[in-house]
């Protein structure tokens, strides 16, 4: 695919190229085609969530907060390397998490294509209006996992009060959860700018506009089951002889993409430079600022989903027994900032027409 979409660009640059060689070489030539790709490091701004806080408290009963060390349903990578490392270098047996992948922020890529017409002879001043289209996609980050140890099983406590329910230790052990951040965007900016020329089709420029966005990102989680136990068993002291265990878990694992999508409208601002291959054709190097931001609930949870939610948050809210007033369902929106935004560093070539 990607060889293919390299050939599609390449025949694209050689057929405006041999159209503006046709063209009337005399004519100054102002209207022009660009292609470009380029890369936008922390798509989303959704690295700090990533690598460092995670999202979604986890309940303080639950078994993940209290035997595993884990506070929050999605993970982050600081929390999975503390816990790893640490589980290693004890001779306890408080062996929390037994592996993990590192996701780190989301690199994207971006590949499009822009109209320009420079004004130069209509006003008698080097300004220029563009209008484009880009699309952004993830090229790599954001595949995280987690293996937890082997505590449940450990711990003389943990497994006394487990037999005490008729509950399998081992049920509690080892379990995984692999979690995949991804974001894509389609951006149109229309903007104005201002060229320092050097000399036909060379020169620096700037520029300034609106953008049109569309687009967000995903979060595809796969929870197995024996994590799933984990997540929604609560150990709740009641100050008895033994403390009460609500299993709340899902019959099988969890699987799910959690989707955050909107459309907004924000600015963009730039600068570049631009060089002159020959009468029709010049290559560009430019630095992109662009973006637009707003909270959206997520669309479409499965049932499945919202229950592991609302149970992991509290056991309190999913109690629907005879005795609770509960939703196991209650967690059924989920609310997160869409950032369609940052910079980006384009390389590109451009053709004359006329």
């Amino acid at each position: 695919m990607a060889s293919l979409t390299r050939f599609a660009v390449a025949l694209a640059v050689v057929s405006l190229a041999n159209v503006a060689q046709a063209a009337d070489d005399k004519k100054p030539t102002r209207f022009s085609i660009g292609l470009s790709a380029g890369i936008r490091p922390d798509m989303a701004q959704l690295g700090s969530t990533i690598v460092q806080d995670g999202s979604v408290d986890m309940a303080d009963t639950s078994m993940a907060a209290l035997a595993y060390s884990t506070d929050k349903a999605l993970m982050s990578d600081r929390n999975n390397m503390t816990l790893k490392a640490n589980s290693d270098n004890t001779d306890s047996i408080f062996n929390v998490l037994s592996d993990y992948k590192e996701g780190g922020s989301l690199l994207g890529v971006e590949f499009g294509a822009d109209v320009r017409y420079e004004l130069d002879e209509i006003i008698n001043f080097p300004l220029f209006v563009d209008a484009g289209f880009y699309y952004t996609s993830r090229m790599s980050g954001g595949q995280q996992s987690r293996t937890l140890g082997d505590i449940a099983e450990q711990s003389e406590l943990i497994a006394g009060v487990a037999a005490a329910y008729g509950l399998d230790p081992a049920d509690y052990s080892g379990g995984t959860m692999v979690t995949e951040w991804n974001a894509a965007w389609m951006e149109i900016p229309i903007s104005v700018g201002i060229k320092v020329p050097v000399k036909p089709h060379t020169f620096a420029y700037g520029s300034a506009g609106v953008s049109i966005f569309s687009g967000g990102f995903d979060i595809g989680i796969d929870i197995d089951e024996k994590y799933a136990n984990v997540l929604n068993t609560h150990i709740v002291d009641e100050g008895g002889i033994i403390p009460e265990v609500i299993d709340q878990s899902p019959e099988g694992g969890v699987k799910d993409t959690i989707k955050f999508r909107t459309g907004a409208v924000g600015l963009n601002y730039g600068l570049g430079v631009q060089a002159g291959l020959g009468k029709r054709v010049a290559f560009f190097i430019e630095l992109n600022q662009s973006g637009a931001a707003k909270t959206v609930f997520t669309q479409g949870l499965k049932d499945d989903t919202k229950k592991l939610l609302t149970s992991a948050s509290s056991h309190t809210l999913a109690d629907e027994s005879e005795d609770g007033s509960g939703d196991a369902d209650w967690f059924n929106d989920l609310a997160y900032p869409v950032v369609m935004q940052g910079a980006s560093g384009r390389i590109g070539i451009r053709a004359y027409l006329f």
